[in-house]
């Protein structure tokens, strides 16, 4: 280095660049309380809330989407989300009395069926009109496999709970998790867009998280559908063509394949590993609520663990802030990956490049879906689309096709992924077994050409 003290620093750009870190968050995609669009985006979904476990015999408050709220299950087993304040005089529901048929407030006894009716109010007068000109806020609850789902939108444009074809499955286990962020929605969510990081961050940065060959250089196709978006995520294993299939549906649901696969042999329509859901508790904090999927097959190594999902944990690494801070600053995880981009990532001091198409990708399907919805306020979901059981596509096909002498093996990849993503999408028009037995079936006939090709 130079000593010369006119050379010093020439090279060092931090004050150029201080102009940056002025700059502020994307209010439009980030913010999520009430009146925001954004926030009235995930008010035209139902959403994961909390955990089954998590329901005792007290109220239990909750915060989603910036509204503070209590969930509680009555006393003949139902299950009620009212506003957290009684419309008395605001006192906390969550030191109510939870009774058969809904929650009494312990202030003045008022009463509130599920719905945020009033049924009581034992310290008025009887001729007292109070409980006929106003109501307490409520939503509607879906409880389903161990997660408590709601819809917090108008009444009237409220869909049909979207039952994904993964969500009843013979020989699934599915277990719930639910874990916490302390940043906003957006980072979390994205991550599911963005399949380069799995190459660096959980493989070639420290060490193998999940397996050796996620460290080969996937290559990655967006497919669009009327409702959503999927992509192809393509290497070569030896003989093995692995194609690895993600759903992505907006706001935040995503399915992956499998963590722990083995792509060693033929595998045809293996599903998802997780169906997941990023809910923002408010703009500066997340959870993800999720289903492990745990089946006969999907783990030939052993490396996952029921046992070790639930509140607060799951079973891959690097999820949550449970390690310590030098553990994680020496391995980290898709969790310090997220939450160290800050409260809430600027997205004016990115650089993005070629491997954040994803990313850049469902910024931009947001960005237009939200300026339509300050327009008509109505938005398309997977079930204006489909009826139940809704099909989707995540999970792992694994097809025997050697490399072809002569021929250009990335070109190869592409034309199988590009096949595969086909046939996944002919079998929309079938359900459960006869939907898998159909595509099961034209992935081991489209493998069998290559064979009958090189035979040939």
């Amino acid at each position: 280095m130079s000593n010369d003290p006119q050379q010093i620093g020439k090279n060092f750009r931090g004050h150029a660049r201080q102009k940056v870190w002025t700059a502020l968050p994307d209010p439009l995609l980030t913010e999520v309380t009430p009146g925001k669009p954004c926030g009235e985006f995930f008010r035209r979904f139902w959403l994961p809330i909390a955990l089954t476990e998590q329901i005792k015999e007290l109220p239990l408050r909750i915060r989603v989407l910036g509204e503070d709220l209590v969930l509680f299950r009555e006393k003949l087993g139902q299950l009620g989300l009212v506003h957290l304040h009684c419309c008395h005089r605001n006192m906390s529901l969550e030191f109510g009395i939870i009774e058969e048929g809904g929650i009494r407030c312990s202030y003045h006894g008022w009463k509130y069926a599920l719905d945020g009716t009033i049924l009581e109010t034992p310290c008025e007068p009887p001729a007292s009109q109070v409980r006929f000109k106003t109501c307490l806020g409520a939503y509607p609850v879906v409880e389903y496999k161990g997660i408590v789902f709601t819809y917090m939108g108008p009444n009237e444009l409220c869909p049909p709970f979207p039952f994904m074809d993964t969500f009843d499955e013979e020989g699934d286990i599915m277990i719930p998790y639910l874990i916490e962020s302390p940043c906003n929605w957006l980072q979390v969510m994205e991550n599911a867009w963005d399949p380069y990081h799995v190459v660096y961050l959980h493989t070639k940065a420290v060490r193998t998280q999940f397996i050796d060959a996620f460290a080969e250089m996937p290559k990655i196709q967006f497919h669009e559908r009327a409702y959503g978006d999927f992509y192809t995520n393509t290497r070569r294993v030896r003989d093995i063509i692995w194609i690895r299939i993600h759903d992505l549906f907006l706001p935040s649901f995503t399915q992956n394949g499998g963590h722990f696969p083995v792509p060693d042999q033929s595998r045809y329509f293996g599903r998802c590993g997780l169906s997941r859901w990023v809910t923002p508790i408010d703009d500066t904090r997340t959870m993800v609520i999720a289903w492990r999927h745990f089946r006969e097959g999907d783990d030939p190594k052993g490396l996952t663990d029921p046992n070790g999902v639930g509140l607060g944990r799951t079973d891959f690494y690097g999820q949550s802030g449970d390690r310590d801070y030098e553990t994680r600053q020496k391995d980290p995880g898709d969790y310090d990956a997220w939450v160290s981009q800050g409260p809430i990532n600027i997205h004016e001091r990115e650089n993005l490049a070629f491997t954040d198409r994803g990313v850049a990708k469902v910024r931009r399907k947001l960005r237009n879906v939200l300026q339509q919805l300050t327009e008509d306020m109505n938005v398309q979901r997977p079930s204006d689309i489909f009826a139940n059981p809704i099909p989707t596509y995540g999970g792992d096909t694994m097809l025997n096709i050697p490399v072809q002498s002569g021929r250009d093996d990335a070109a190869i990849q592409k034309i199988v992924a590009l096949r595969v993503a086909e046939i996944y999408q002919s079998g929309d028009h079938l359900t459960g077994k006869q939907r898998k037995e159909f595509v099961v079936k034209e992935l081991k006939d489209y493998e069998q050409s290559w064979i009958n090709e090189n035979i040939n």
